[in-house]
């Protein structure tokens, strides 16, 4: 069975959305007006020092953490009636 969204549950995720992306875009902006250190320079890594690495790799860090979450999810799913007593 699919759930379908109602219209007001439809409003309320594109405003969930809009405000997300805003938060995102505040962050972003923010951002570019910090000056970052480099902290593997003597590797030779000098990434971290980027715009917007920081946001970037919440973000990344954030959708990977749900892809792994899903499918765990899958992976553990018991049957309906696993509990039921037969």
């Amino acid at each position: 069975m699919k759930y379908e969204m109602t219209p007001q549950e439809k409003r309320l995720a594109a405003i969930a959305w809009i405000v997300g992306l805003l938060v995102l875009g505040v962050i972003i902006l923010i951002d570019l007006g910090v000056h970052h250190h480099a902290h593997f320079e003597k590797d030779g890594l000098t990434f971290d020092t980027l715009p917007e690495f920081y946001p970037m790799f919440g973000f990344g860090a954030a959708f990977v953490l749900i892809i792994v979450a899903k499918t765990l999810a899958i992976a553990l799913k018991r049957k309906d009636t696993f509990y039921a007593d037969d």
